[in-house]
C-alpha cells in the first residue's frame, strides 16, 4: 500500500515539474530559471492592474453603508457605476479612491433598464481613467480581470482584483419585471461577488470591456460559482451621451417580435400597428436578417441587440419579403412610458430623497421655511465636525454637503 502511495506522488511530482517547464520554467542545480517572456507578460499584467485599480472606486451611502464598486471614465470625474448601487445611495453618496482619499459625488444619469448609473466625483479635474473599449472585440476565452470591492473588504480603498476568462457572449439575463434587463452580456469566470456590482471588467490592456452586476450564486448562499455577467462597454457607449445630459433614460422596443418559423428563419410574428416599423414597411412574416448593423440568427440575438438600444434611435433593419432583400431605417420605441419609468425608479429610490420627477421641479422651488421644515445643515448631526476645522489632510473624510446640493441643483 506504501508503495503505491509513493509510486502516485511520484507521478503527481513529475507531472506538475513537466507542466512547469512547458510554461516555461527552467530547473537545474542551483537555482529556478524563468522564460524571460513569461516574466515580461507577468510584469505587463501587474501594470495593467496597477493601473486599472487607480480608476475603480468604492462607493457608499452617506452614512458609511452600502457597498459597491464603480470606474471612473473621464479626468472631470464621471464614473459608471450599476443603478442599484446608486439607487441604495441616493443622490448624494462617497467614492474612495485607492490613494486613500473619499470624494463626494453625486448622480447625472440613470437606465433603470439597463442597470447602468452615471455619477460624477468632486473635487478634482485630474482624475485617474480606465477607457472604454469594444466589446463586440471581446472573445471567449481570453483573459479578463475584474476589480472591486467585494463583501466591503478594501477597508483602505484598494480594490481586490481577481482573474479569470471570458467564458460566453452575447448572453441574456431576463429582468426583474421591466428594470434590470441584461442584454447581450459579457459571462465570466472572475470572481464576482457582492460589492463588485458597479465596478469594471477588464482585459488584460487595463481597458474596460464591461461593467459588472449579476452574479450566479450557489443555492441559499452568496458566494460564487464561478459564473458572472458584465454590461457590454458598448451598450454603455450607446447611452453615455443621454446620461451625461442628466436624464433618466430608456431602452428600445421595435413593437413587433419575432419567432423562428420551421425552416429556421427569424420572422415577423406580431407587430403594432401604430409603430413606426409598421409605418415604414414591416409586416408580419416579414424575414428579419439584420438590425442596427448586426446579423441576426436567432431570436435570442434580436432580444440582444435590442436590448443594448437606446429609445429614439433610427437603426437600419433589414429584412427579405419574397425573395426581394430591403432596408427599413426604424424609429425606436421605449420599453416604458415616461410616467411608467418615473413610478419604477421611484418606488425604488431609499426614503428621504426626491424622485427625478422632483429633482427636475427644484430648480423653480421657492425655499423652503425654516418653520416647515429643517435645512439640511440644521438636520446634520451636531456632533460632525466641521470640515474647516479639521487639519488639509483629514477634510477629505467630511461629506460636503453643500458642493453636492449645488450640483445637483444646477442641473
Amino acid at each position: 500500500m506504501m508503495r503505491l502511495v509513493t509510486t502516485s506522488i511520484a507521478r503527481c511530482t513529475w507531472s506538475a515539474l513537466c507542466m512547469l517547464n512547458a510554461a516555461g520554467v527552467v530547473f537545474s542545480a542551483d537555482r529556478l530559471d524563468v522564460d524571460a517572456q513569461v516574466l515580461q507578460a507577468q510584469q505587463q499584467r501587474v501594470t495593467a492592474m496597477r493601473r486599472a485599480s487607480a480608476a475603480t472606486i468604492s462607493i457608499f451611502g452617506l452614512d458609511g453603508g452600502g457597498g459597491g464598486s464603480g470606474v471612473i471614465v473621464s479626468p472631470d470625474g464621471y464614473a459608471l457605476t450599476n443603478y442599484h448601487v446608486s439607487s441604495a445611495c441616493g443622490d448624494h453618496m462617497r467614492c474612495g479612491l485607492n490613494d486613500g482619499r473619499m470624494y463626494d459625488a453625486v448622480i447625472v444619469g440613470i437606465d433603470a433598464t439597463g442597470d447602468v448609473s452615471l455619477i460624477r466625483l468632486l473635487g478634482r479635474d485630474d482624475f485617474p481613467t480606465a477607457p472604454l473599449a469594444d466589446s463586440s472585440q471581446v472573445r471567449v476565452g481570453q483573459w479578463c480581470f475584474a476589480a472591486g470591492n467585494p463583501f466591503v473588504l478594501a477597508t483602505n480603498l484598494q480594490p481586490s482584483v481577481s482573474l479569470g476568462i471570458v467564458s460566453g457572449v452575447n448572453r441574456y439575463q431576463y429582468p426583474a419585471g421591466t428594470l434590470l434587463e441584461y442584454a447581450d452580456c459579457i459571462q465570466t469566470d472572475a470572481a464576482i461577488n457582492p460589492g463588485n456590482s458597479g465596478g469594471p471588467l477588464f482585459n488584460l490592456q487595463g481597458q474596460v470591456i464591461g461593467i459588472n452586476g449579476r452574479c450566479s450564486f450557489e443555492k441559499r448562499s452568496r458566494i460564487n460559482v464561478g459564473v458572472g455577467y458584465a454590461i457590454s462597454s458598448n451598450q454603455v457607449k450607446y447611452f453615455m451621451g443621454v446620461l451625461r445630459s442628466g436624464r433618466l433614460v430608456d431602452h428600445a422596443t421595435m413593437g413587433a417580435t419575432v419567432s423562428t418559423d420551421s425552416t429556421g428563419r427569424i420572422v415577423v410574428s406580431n407587430i403594432l400597428s401604430s409603430s413606426d416599423a409598421y409605418r415604414r414597411g414591416l409586416r408580419y412574416g416579414d424575414e428579419v436578417l439584420e438590425l442596427a448593423d448586426r446579423e441576426v440568427r436567432t431570436t435570442n440575438m434580436f432580444k440582444n441587440i435590442l436590448g443594448t438600444l437606446p429609445r429614439d434611435w433610427r437603426v437600419p433593419l433589414v429584412i427579405r419579403r419574397n425573395r426581394e432583400t430591403r432596408t427599413l431605417l426604424v424609429r425606436l420605441d421605449g420599453v416604458h412610458s415616461e410616467k411608467e419609468l418615473l413610478d419604477l425608479v421611484s418606488g425604488e429610490m431609499p426614503a428621504g430623497h426626491p424622485t427625478p420627477e422632483q429633482r427636475k421641479e427644484r430648480p423653480g422651488d421657492t425655499p423652503e421655511s425654516p418653520d416647515n421644515q429643517p435645512s439640511r445643515e440644521s438636520a446634520a448631526d451636531p456632533a460632525a465636525p466641521e470640515a474647516d476645522t479639521l487639519p488639509p489632510e483629514l477634510r477629505h473624510l467630511i461629506p460636503n454637503t453643500k458642493l453636492a446640493q449645488s450640483m445637483l441643483e444646477s442641473r
